[in-house]
Parts: structure tokens; sequence; C-alpha cells
């Protein structure tokens, strides 16, 4: 099918209301494996984007103010970019080891749609923390939620699981396994936030 900023937009809004829905939509779509990776990049990027605005709206920590603890944006980008990657690999490796049936390829679509629902529901929260601070919050709260469910229903259709618990197992052990590369990967980059050795 061609893909449009309409039927992206209806991707995103179905995914909030129903990932599952959501994720059987856009599996389907034909994209090449470089496409993919590009707009893998793109939506980390996006992800600094908005982590720098929610910054410039919402004050710092009074906690990490106090340890000078802060991320560039380069920084910020690598890390999520890292993280990301990784996660592609050990959402579908652990999947495939556990019988699951999705492709690298699916595994890219569902953490590219993850991360554009992500984008978009901080893209709200700037314009809520110039509103209220604290309605701010509270959507933050919502927006975990709405994450945490959304990752679960893309992970599940993506290798064909039907089951939730099985996701869930899938899911915890590919985010010990993505942390633990991450952070051997960027310590050997020099990557940490400033402040904080590397």
């Amino acid at each position: 099918m061609n893909i449009t900023v309409q039927s992206a937009a209806n991707a995103l809004w179905v995914a909030v209301k129903d990932p599952a829905t959501a994720a059987r939509y856009v599996l389907p779509w034909q994209i090449s494996l470089i496409n993919l990776w590009a707009a893998l990049v793109l939506v980390a990027v996006l992800n600094v984007l908005m982590l720098a605005l929610l910054q410039a709206v919402a004050p710092v920590p009074v906690v990490l103010q106090d340890q000078g603890i802060t991320l560039t944006p380069f920084s910020y980008a690598t890390i999520i970019i890292t993280f990301l990657f990784l996660l592609v690999y050990t959402i579908y490796h652990i999947g495939r080891m556990m019988g699951g049936l999705g492709s690298v390829e699916d595994s890219l679509k569902v953490i590219i749609l993850f991360q554009a629902v992500s984008v978009s529901l901080e893209a709200v929260q700037v314009v809520l923390v110039v509103i209220s601070p604290l309605i701010a919050g509270y959507f933050g709260i919502v927006s975990v939620v709405i994450l945490v469910r959304c990752v679960m229903n893309f992970v599940n259709v993506m290798h064909r699981f039907e089951s939730l618990g099985k996701t869930l197992v899938v899911m915890v052990l590919a985010l010990i396994a993505t942390a633990m590369i991450a952070g051997i990967v960027l310590s050997v980059l020099g990557v940490a936030p400033t402040g904080v050795p590397a």
C-alpha cells in the first residue's frame, strides 16, 4: 500500500486507541530495510528535539541541578539510537527463541511506531507544560501507561504470540539484554551525562 501522511497519522491515532489493530495495520506495509533504519533514526532525532523543548519549558529537577547531571543533544541522540538499534534485535531474537514469527523488518516497524507514538505524546506534554505543569505531570503518567500498553500489544502481534504473558517475558529479557549491551557500547564510545564520568 502507498504510505501517506494521512495513513501514518491514522496509524498513530489507532495505536493509542487499539494498539493491536494498529500493529496489524502497519506490519503489512512494504518498506525497504534502509528506509526503515532511516525512519528509526528520524524518530530518535525527533525524540531528542522533544526532550530539548521539554527542558526549555519545564524546570530542571533540583536533584539533577545539585548533581550537575545534564545530557548534551549529541549524547542523548547517541544513547537513544544505540538503545533502539539494540532493542530491535533483542526483541527479534528473544521473540524467535520463544517461538515468535516476527522478522527484523517487523521489529523495526513496531519500534518505529512505538517511538512515533512516544514523540506524539511528548509533543502534547510540551503544550500542556506551558498551560499547566500539574496537568502535564498527570498526562506524563497516563503517557507511560499508554506506551506500555502499546509496546506490549505491538510485540504480541508482531510475533503472533496471542499471549501478553509471553510478550511480557520477551520484553523484560529484551530490555535487560539491551541495557547491558548498550551500557558496554556507550562506555566504549565514552558517552555519558555531563558531570558523570564515562
